[in-house]
């Protein structure tokens, strides 16, 4: 199997990968895709040198898929940096964190003053289960918001499956798309973890092979294995063996199993480049042989990397790059242009010899645009040029070692091959001819045709093709959209017009992005915020939530904005409503900032001047009868010679009386928003003297207070958790002159606790304590006060799939007490989370989500308030 192409777009798969760990020459989506990379005629298309600056940039984005400049949190810099989009709500901060460290949470035994109490029953306490609200809370199944890729396709027999993922929903998942009829009809793989069960977020797949009975596939920190292309398992672990700067280009099946090729490009000079190989007998386990045991023999020079590779019987070819060598006194330097060359294995890839002087002539160039296998031998594509055009031509062989031209594939307008792969049943080489793509098909690597045109370049890019036995051709890409990546296959041939897949029809194929992240109430009416189709949305109910209304924007760009925003709080005050948020991908960041009298139709503040300088954030919200505050972070950069050289937070409020005529808040005392050290503000509250913001201050958890309607701030920094390295208090509620902040902490033994800290003085001093957590591990995602009683919501579980709602409650915030209420939407498989809560009359409401790789929607909980 050879599968060749420029730097595939491939997107983040939300899971953690050390910094420097790459897939080949992966790419990630952002604002959109680029285009394939153009090689010049006589250049291979995925060779070095092609598109590199559209990798870099992608590769960039494979850590931070936000718009820069990036938020300056601790807690998501627990993953390094990366910003996991498809989690777009604010428990994706806690939960990520548990997910990236992936041990048991277990409480700061003593090392706080506080003391958790015992941990009643769930039925003690009473929780009712939650409901699914995927009927209330609606969206339009546009697939906006949604970022849906496919990777590589294979075949075996009648039965095609391509491989990729599902980004924008609140859990990335892995996705396989599977026909058991030539690509004609379609359905979608099913996924478990290696005990049968739901498997953890992200692990999106990149590679896909397979032979009658064994299946693998490959992505960023995942192996996924299958005995019939239909049932999926991740396998334990975190993957490939891959060290620093390795990169997988290919996979293939063998007969002794499978085999993956690359190469290690330290620092990501490819200079420096050496080629690799990683093996495998079933799927799991993998050998990694570096250049050292592989000895890739290149006459006066030495290999680069690994490109293709291809299984036909006991033999295995492989294709790739090399450069000749000059040696000098103080170093071997390259003296010639990089060529294409092949290596033939008949031993399973433990030893390799070149194949020497393989397919020239013929106005082939020295380059390997693929290989791959037909029912007997092997078919290596070489760029050429014809008439000034590119074009390609194709050379066959029974056995890897004498080689015969048979054709050249090319077009009026040019052709240049993207992606090649074959098997028992033929070969297909798919390719840009001119603006439209194409595809060349033949069923033994000697005689050709061209199938009929199947999109055009601009519109798609193409990430895999196969072949099926009645001779179509199945490719495998992704749509070029300004709001959302979708995935496309298409079926053409000699005799027949494509025909596009209608991927909506596929049960389970498309999640619709609806996100409920907060939840206020005033009187008789509720207001719910959150994302619809990447859009911002709200939803309105005057009858305690038994039914909701979607809420319109005053004018369609108030709520219609580009690319993909959300709104995480929401507040109600004398004027009315007031919602904030932020972007989440695919649009300058800015704040988000809407306000409305009566929850149904909403206006834009966040033009006003106020909101417009750069590295602005808002968190969250909160109002009293004096007005409104926004509280939240501005990053400041400090430059030097045109370049960045360093970025720290400072801490941004914004107040209003009106919810017109914003201003930026100030410093009480000297330093308070704006001191040394990184400062943001990540929650706020009205207090019984005026509002009380929480977050972080380098690295420990801080508040801030003002007296003046959010026009000035005094700053205490609270001490840190004993036992914990850093810390951060994410959620804050009052009642009255008490004040109770949530957030989490990182012990020194690399630990994500949850923690609670309460002030009797508002806000004034301040004393932590523990939250008695169950087994597992463990998040905080939601506060408020209710009839006196302070209540949170978090996660806990076994492991990061498997995540149910946990009840904290306390009536003066030192003293906690748990419960693990049962039933729909706060237990089950998945992972379960009520991420805003509010108090409506006697009634204690939240909103939340349950989601899992079989599908989310949200939840709307209801509970008499303690």
């Amino acid at each position: 199997m050879s599968m060749q192409a420029p730097p595939q777009a491939w997107p983040d798969d939300d899971v953690f990968i050390p910094p420097g760990f790459e897939f080949g020459k992966m790419t990630a989506p952002g604002a959109g895709f680029p285009a394939p990379p153009r090689p010049a005629p006589g250049r291979r298309a995925d060779g070095p040198g092609a598109g590199r600056a559209a990798g870099a940039e992608w590769a960039g984005l494979l850590r931070s898929l936000l718009p820069q400049p990036v938020k300056r949190r601790w807690s998501r810099e627990f993953v390094n940096g990366l910003e996991f989009r498809g989690w777009g709500i604010r428990v994706a901060i806690p939960i990520l964190a548990m997910v990236v460290f992936g041990v048991a949470v277990v409480v700061i035994a003593g090392a706080n003053s506080g003391h958790a109490g015992p941990t009643p029953s769930a039925a003690s306490l009473g929780f009712p289960p939650a409901t699914l609200a995927g009927n209330d809370f609606t969206a339009a199944g546009s697939g906006r918001g949604i970022t849906q890729t496919l990777g590589r396709v294979a075949s075996v027999g009648h039965e095609v499956v391509a491989v990729g993922s599902q980004a924008g929903t609140l859990i990335p998942r892995a996705q396989f798309f599977v026909s058991g009829d030539d690509g004609r009809t379609w359905t979608m793989g099913t996924v478990r973890d290696a005990a049968g069960g739901v498997p953890p977020p992200g692990h999106g797949a990149i590679f896909v092979a397979g032979a009658q009975g064994a299946w693998v596939a490959l992505g960023p920190g995942s192996i996924w294995t299958s005995t019939d292309g239909r049932t999926w398992t991740l396998a334990p672990g975190n993957g490939m063996p891959l060290r620093r700067s390795d990169q997988v280009n290919a996979v293939a099946r063998t007969p002794h199993g499978f085999i993956a090729v690359g190469a290690s490009v330290p620092g990501g000079d490819q200079a420096r480049s050496t080629p690799l190989i990683f093996l495998s007998a079933n799927g799991t386990s993998w050998e990694r042989l570096d250049a050292a045991r592989l000895r890739l023999a290149a006459g006066n020079g030495h290999a680069l990397d690994i490109t293709s590779v291809a299984a036909a019987g006991q033999l295995i070819l492989i294709s790739g790059d090399a450069v000749t060598t000059k040696p000098r006194r103080t170093a071997t330097v390259q003296a010639g242009p990089v060529i294409g060359t092949a290596w033939l294995s008949a031993d399973g890839g433990a030893t390799w010899a070149p194949v020497t002087g393989a397919a020239t002539g013929h106005g082939a160039q020295p380059q390997v645009a693929g290989v791959a296998a037909v029912a007997r031998g092997f078919v290596m594509l070489r760029p050429a040029t014809v008439a000034k055009r590119p074009a390609v031509d194709v050379f066959s062989s029974p056995n890897g070692l004498a080689w015969t031209f048979r054709v050249t594939l090319g077009a009026p307008a040019g052709f240049t091959a993207l992606m090649a792969n074959g098997g028992p049943d033929g070969v297909a080489v798919t390719g840009q001819a001119g603006r439209n793509l194409t595809a060349f098909a033949s069923p033994d690597g000697q005689t050709w045709h061209q199938a009929r045109p199947f999109g055009t370049a601009a519109a798609e890019d193409v990430s895999g093709v196969a072949l099926a036995p009645d001779g179509a051709v199945v490719a495998a890409g992704v749509s070029d959209t300004p709001d959302g990546r979708q995935p496309v296959i298409t079926l053409t041939g000699a005799n027949a017009a494509a025909q596009k897949v209608d991927i909506a029809k596929i049960p389970g194929a498309v999640e619709p992005q609806v996100a409920v992240n907060s939840i206020a109430a005033q009187d008789g009416t509720q207001v719910a915020v959150g994302s619809a189709n990447g859009y911002p949305a709200a939803w309105t109910s005057a009858n305690g939530g038994g039914t909701w209304t979607r809420a319109v924007g005053a004018l369609p760009a108030v709520l219609g904005r580009p690319g993909s925003q959300r709104l995480t709080s929401v507040t109600h005050g004398p004027m009315g409503w007031l919602a904030v948020g932020d972007v989440t991908a695919s649009a300058p960041e800015h704040p988000v900032v809407v306000v409305s009298a009566d929850g149904t139709g909403w206006q834009a503040a966040d033009g006003e001047r106020v909101f417009g300088a750069s590295g602005l954030f808002t968190e969250q919200a909160a109002a009293n009868a004096r007005g409104y505050v926004v509280v939240g972070h501005q990053n400041v950069k400090r430059v030097q010679n045109g370049r960045v050289v360093s970025v720290r937070a400072e801490a941004a409020v914004w107040w209003s009386p009106t919810l017109t005529g914003w201003q930026r808040g100030g410093d009480a005392t000297a330093g308070a928003l704006d001191g040394t050290g990184s400062r943001q503000m990540n929650a706020v509250t009205a207090s019984g003297s005026g509002f009380v913001a929480v977050g972080s201050h380098g690295d420990q958890p801080s508040a801030w207070t003002s007296g003046e309607g959010g026009r000035t701030w005094r700053q205490a920094d609270l001490p840190m958790p004993v036992g914990s390295t850093r810390a951060t208090l994410e959620h804050v509620a009052s009642a009255g002159r008490v004040v109770v902040a949530v957030g989490t902490a990182v012990t020194t033994a690399g630990r994500a606790v949850p923690f609670a800290a309460s002030s009797a003085n508002g806000g004034a001093s301040w004393a932590e304590s523990a939250l008695p957590v169950p087994p597992g591990l463990a998040s905080v995602t939601a506060l408020v006060a209710a009839g006196g009683t302070f209540t949170a919501t978090g996660s806990y579980g076994s492991t990061p799939g498997h995540q149910n709602v946990v009840v904290w409650t306390s009536r003066n915030g030192s003293s906690w007490q748990a419960a693990e209420p049962a039933g729909k939407g706060l237990t089950g498989p998945g992972i379960q989370a009520i991420t805003g809560l509010a108090v409506a009359g006697s009634t204690l409401t939240g909103v939340g989500f349950t989601a899992s790789p079989a599908g989310e929607q949200p939840v709307f909980w209801q509970a008499p308030v303690r």
